[in-house]
């Protein structure tokens, strides 16, 4: 989504520095800090891609800068970013200060003790408390679950958000700090946030049983090994009761998804404050709040339960994605489900028995339904029963077969409910070296209402997918169909969606919305005292494309033409939504008029 710097001429307003980081086996605040750019990338935001070494030339053409890690900059640096800030810049830290605490009213924390690999102090796991209420807070319930940061305590700045340990005890420590120099302003994110994102959705390694949930609902310990056994949020502290449901809690905040969103809001506070008509391709086209997503898993292939699922997706009115086991359906029922306009997917058995965990039985397995598809390979997978083993195994035999979107990361228990991996919008991930692997991550946060879960956990869930601009992901099994209230409970969801303007994709829909959004670039951004200019350039074709521009009025046109500037609000702030058909390999040139 954004330029690298090529002179102050083809700048967008806002620059991104990521720090380099320290050398293997040394001390460090912030992991995966380029993980910012997938962050950023996805959030669909106009920005210029800044080298460290570059940054000094690059600062005079900037109005906001976020720099990520905590390596020291030269001093001379320092002195050219204090004057710029003294100016009016604004500058967003994540995970480090660059050297200029003083300048940011905070002073880092030594090491409680010289120890072997030491040289720097670490937040380690815990919680941010909101301190006072401020806008870029303002999507917080409960505190915020983060692994690793820059501990440091207050000298001159205001306190937004403390810092609570990993027992969520109070310390001195602060998580989010503000102070304004001059015409400017510092704003510090203490908690590491790309590492925090990438642990908390991806999870950890998995080659042993993770911990149960100490009420009993989520009882993990199965001798299975499973996506949910290396996740890292806590029982206690990151779920919430069911509304009516006595005894049962879920993952109801999607907790990666507020530390996006946190990054997002602090970038909008301060190019509010700096008045830059800030501008990004919204998540969805014509300007939608989100989405929603049906998917089934054809677990014992029955034909007249499959019929009957087909018969009630018909009457929800709605397209979904049918994730095939092995055997299969026969051909005729396979075709009646493609007839219908539904996904044919793959579903990944290493469950039943001589179906062990390897890459050529991935391999054999996804041959049969190429073939049983027509030639056809699937687009989308599911492991079955959510199976995981190992780390990064799943999606690398993914990338190998063509298979661009899994759902294998989510709940397999009812009290894991929700987003047991923090989030509720499709992301790449990375390896443990940072580099990023082509398939697009879409968890699955429960399975069959009544059979699984009860209906009330569709209010909380939908209540968050919305807030967070989210994908509302629910299964439902062809197995279940025929039990009482499984049918009703599916148009009842379907409707409640689309209440909340939710629309019913298939996976490899948003498989192709998403990697489409990727292929766009802005190019010669400007600003004056009238409204601003820019040039997006799209990759891909894009029917009903939105930009949004940060503020709360004004008029939109695109290639000089001009059209509706509708008002809406976006995590917490106001934007004008300006909506077009965007043609693959060509380019639009947009400006907003704010006078």
């Amino acid at each position: 989504m954004g330029d690298r710097a090529m002179g102050t001429l083809q700048l967008a307003p806002l620059g991104v520095c990521i720090l380099p980081e320290p050398r293997p086996n040394a001390a460090r605040t912030v992991s995966y800090p380029q993980y910012t750019h997938e962050i950023l990338r996805h959030a669909g935001l106009c920005y210029t891609e800044i080298d460290a070494d570059g940054l000094a030339a690059a600062l005079p053409g900037l109005r906001l800068l976020l720099t990520v890690g905590d390596m020291d900059l030269p001093a001379d640096l320092r002195t050219q970013l204090a004057a710029w800030v003294e100016g009016g810049g604004r500058w967003l830290a994540v995970g480090g200060t660059g050297g200029a605490a003083d300048l940011f009213g905070v002073a880092p924390e030594a090491p409680a003790y010289g120890s072997f690999g030491g040289g720097a102090s670490t937040l380690g796991e815990g919680y941010l408390a909101v301190a006072v209420q401020h806008r870029i807070l303002g999507h917080l319930a409960l505190p915020l679950h983060y692994f690793n940061g820059l501990p440091a305590q207050v000298t001159d700045a205001q306190v937004l958000a403390g810092v609570l340990d990993a027992h969520q005890r109070l310390t001195q420590r602060a998580a989010v700090t503000e102070k304004r120099v001059g015409r400017g302003s510092c704003l510090l994110i203490a908690p590491d946030i790309p590492g925090t994102v990438v642990r908390i959705q991806q999870g950890v390694g998995v080659n042993r049983d993770g911990v149960s949930a100490p009420d009993g609902t989520a009882p993990v310990g199965d001798n299975v090994l499973k996506s949910s056994d290396g996740g890292v949020l806590d029982w206690i502290f990151d779920r919430r009761p069911v509304p009516g449901v006595p005894g049962l809690h879920g993952f109801f905040e999607p907790i990666a998804d507020h530390w996006r969103e946190l990054l997002l809001r602090a970038i909008f506070y301060l190019a509010e404050q700096a008045e830059v008509n800030l501008p990004l391709l919204w998540l969805y086209p014509r300007s939608l709040p989100g989405l929603a997503h049906l998917s089934h898993d054809t677990d014992q292939n029955e034909p007249a339960k499959g019929e009957r699922l087909l018969e009630v997706v018909a009457q929800a009115g709605i397209h979904s994605t049918w994730c095939v086991i092995l055997p299969g359906y026969d051909a005729a029922l396979i075709e009646r489900i493609r007839a219908a306009g539904h996904e044919l997917a793959m579903h990944y058995d290493s469950m039943s028995d001589d179906c062990p965990w390897r890459a050529d039985l991935f391999h054999t397995q996804w041959e049969s339904l190429t073939a049983m598809f027509g030639g056809q390979r699937p687009t989308t997978n599911k492991n079955h029963y959510l199976r995981w083993e190992g780390d990064i195994d799943l999606w690398q035999w993914c990338v190998d077969h063509g298979i661009q979107l899994d759902q294998s990361k989510g709940a397999s228990k009812t009290g894991e409910a929700g987003f047991n991996f923090g989030v509720c919008r499709p992301y790449f991930p990375v390896d443990f070296a940072g580099r990023t692997l082509d398939v697009l991550e879409l968890p699955t946060p429960t399975q069959d209402f009544i059979v699984f879960a009860p209906p009330a956990i569709l209010d909380p869930m939908l209540d968050a997918v919305v807030r967070s601009h989210g994908i509302l992901h629910l299964l439902f099994h062809p197995a279940h169909i025929d039990k009482p209230g499984v049918a009703d409970a599916i148009l009842h969801a379907v409707d409640a969606a689309q209440a909340r303007g939710l629309e019913w994709w298939t996976a490899a829909l948003i498989n192709r919305w998403e990697r489409a959004r990727r292929q766009v670039a802005w190019r010669d951004y400007a600003q004056d005292g009238s409204g601003a200019q820019v040039t997006l350039h799209c990759g891909a074709a894009l029917g009903g494309a939105t930009v949004l521009w940060l503020g709360r009025s004004g008029r939109g046109s695109v290639d000089g033409a001009e059209v509706a500037a509708s008002a809406v609000t976006r995590w917490g702030f106001s934007f004008r939504a300006v909506t077009f058909d965007a043609a693959a390999g060509g380019a639009a040139r947009l400006a907003f008029q704010t006078s």
